[in-house]
């Protein structure tokens, strides 16, 4: 994968920019070393609130959830003032969706046989999901919750949430 190259007009975050890259790089690593990268997938960094299922192959992605001020992490600081000069947490989703089965154009249902290997998959994704998270070499990490996510437009997986901080 090539690096893209930023433009030259501003300055890079230094905290939570660099976490980032380095979750996408555990995760597109430990789904292709597992077998698990979804076809001819996108796995990359998300921008946004609400990414797009536009890849109908399946995609991969880490995505900013939420960024807060926080002295004693992974607490937020609400300390009027006081979170002037607290270091930067966030919250970071981790996420994987394959392929699903669907109706078929004549309008059957999928069968429970068509999905035993889908939810088989999904569980092997969210284990491989959190295996790259927590072996990517963190200090200040806290691992959150799996939320199951689809079926939808004939995807199917789910996302970790992950606090963490640049004072790593």
């Amino acid at each position: 994968m090539s690096e893209p190259v930023p433009p030259q007009d501003f300055t890079d975050d230094t905290l939570i920019w660099p976490i980032m890259v380095r979750l996408q790089e555990c995760l597109c690593t430990t789904l292709t070393e597992r077998g698990l990268m979804p076809g001819d997938c996108f796995c990359g960094l998300m921008p946004g609130n609400d990414p797009s299922w536009d890849y109908e192959d399946g995609m991969a992605w880490v995505r900013l959830v939420n960024a807060y001020p926080s002295t004693t992490f992974p607490t937020i600081d609400t300390t009027p003032r006081g979170s002037c000069a607290a270091e930067i947490a966030a919250t970071i989703e981790v996420a994987v969706l394959q392929c699903a089965p669907t109706l078929s154009v004549t309008g059957v249902l999928p069968s429970e046989f068509d999905m035993f290997e889908p939810t088989r998959l999904q569980l092997a994704t969210m284990k491989a999901m959190k295996d790259a998270i927590m072996c990517c070499g963190f200090d200040n990490i806290v691992l959150g919750q799996y939320q199951p996510l689809g079926p939808q437009g004939g995807l199917v997986g789910g996302f970790w949430t992950v606090d963490v901080t640049g004072d790593d």
